[in-house]
């Protein structure tokens, strides 16, 4: 798997860096489109001035997807603009990115020409990810045929997504005689993928860092499987590895794994120190997204042992790391708990003002399986006080379940 996952990262390096404009198309699965997403943001922490924008979510329509990029992007300029203090503010997304007549790759392109427009002069590339974890049908038609066909812009960079069981942009960039096409399968199937990091992991003519890697996928393959003793002893070893090797983020990795095994028996107390001591790795270097992964396990850790104050202040510092890294999934993920957290110290009024801006991003983004969640929480505090808004959240509640349902039913 490593060395499928090297390759990838040599060809998105060389797409992002050689001075032409270029689209990618990359046939995988839906679970290894996760495996791309982790690619792109190892090359976003190494670049300090390019601007990656890796947009997974799942989406109905290729229209549906443009807008829920579009919210995105408004989220993270509100967001930006609050940081740089009172009196800031960013111009608004185009009015041709949300109009409904127009084609979902002309509303994109919009959003690609305003984002464009607030990089700085210089040497700055805007990398952009279409990766839905599920393909809309009409993906392929209305928004990555037409952008393979159009001229990129000399800064831009596009790495789309296709369905390597069902290709359909994917045949199409092969074949394409335009020279800044193009296209390369990733297939990672899993019985391959462990019988492969088990021979890099034993195979002494691999560099030591390589077989540390391998050792390290096979770990958390085995706490997947519920090999507590195994996983714990490889963690274990790597963390101990990349430690010697002057690797901060690897170790700290690695010792997460340590503290999941831990949470997994139950020994939440020892599991928060070893999350504590992997965050303090992992803050001494630029690797945010290990940072995030820690901090949220850290922060649940804590809410489990009964510690709100300690978990509020993680989910804090995860809620801003999530917003810095374009991620508002996790962010709704963050805020529900960050909620929670308040109504255990009896500060029910934040809680209510945190879940109802989680809802609205919830909404924004169109994430129905958290504001489900959401939802029962306000539901449930506004019960004894105020039937009007009570009610209010379980209609919306039970219109999100029989959405959900149906949708699984197709």
């Amino acid at each position: 798997m490593q060395a499928v996952l090297t390759e990838l990262e040599l060809l998105l390096a060389g797409l992002v860096e050689r001075d032409l404009p270029g689209v990618l198309v990359v046939a995988c699965s839906d679970v290894e489109t996760l495996y791309l997403a982790q690619v792109l943001a190892r090359l976003d922490e190494r670049s300090e001035s390019d601007l990656f924008l890796t947009f997974t979510d799942a989406a109905a329509s290729a229209a549906a997807l443009v807008d829920a990029i579009a919210d995105n992007l408004a989220l993270q300029q509100a967001n930006l603009a609050e940081q740089l203090g009172p009196g800031a503010a960013l111009p608004d997304l185009p009015a041709l990115a949300r109009a409904p007549a127009a084609s979902p790759a002309t509303r994109f392109r919009a959003l690609v020409d305003h984002v464009l427009a607030l990089l700085p002069p210089g040497d700055h590339r805007l990398v952009i990810a279409l990766l839905p974890s599920d393909l809309p049908p009409d993906f392929s038609v209305e928004l990555a045929e037409p952008l393979l066909r159009a001229s990129q812009h000399p800064r831009v960079r596009l790495v789309l997504r296709d369905d390597r069981a069902r290709p359909a942009h994917f045949t199409s960039a092969t074949t394409c005689p335009d020279e800044h096409v193009l296209a390369y399968s990733l297939d990672l199937t899993p019985q391959d993928a462990v019988a492969a990091a088990a021979a890099a992991a034993r195979d002494p003519e691999r560099p030591a860092a390589a077989r540390i890697q391998a050792l390290l996928e096979l770990a958390w393959l085995d706490l997947g499987h519920g090999r507590l003793a195994d996983a714990e002893q490889k963690f274990s070893g790597c963390a101990e590895f990349h430690a010697r090797t002057a690797s901060p983020a690897l170790a700290a990795l690695a010792r997460a794994g340590v503290g999941e095994v831990q949470r997994a028996r139950g020994d939440l107390a020892r599991a928060r120190r070893t999350y504590e001591a992997a965050l303090l790795e992992a803050a001494a270097t630029p690797a945010f997204p290990v940072t995030l992964q820690i901090v949220v396990a850290l922060a649940d850790t804590c809410l489990a042992l009964g510690q709100p104050i300690d978990a509020e202040g993680y989910y804090q510092l995860a809620d801003t790391l999530a917003a810095k890294l374009l991620r508002p999934h996790t962010r709704a993920d963050v805020q529900e708990s960050l909620g929670v957290c308040h109504r255990a110290r009896g500060a029910a009024v934040q809680a209510v003002r945190v879940w109802n801006d989680a809802a609205e991003l919830c909404r924004a983004i169109d994430y129905p399986q958290r504001l489900r969640s959401i939802l029962g929480h306000l539901a449930a505090h506004h019960e004894p006080i105020d039937r009007a808004r009570h009610r209010a959240c379980l209609e919306e509640q039970a219109t999100i379940t029989t959405r959900l349902q149906e949708a699984r039913s197709c």
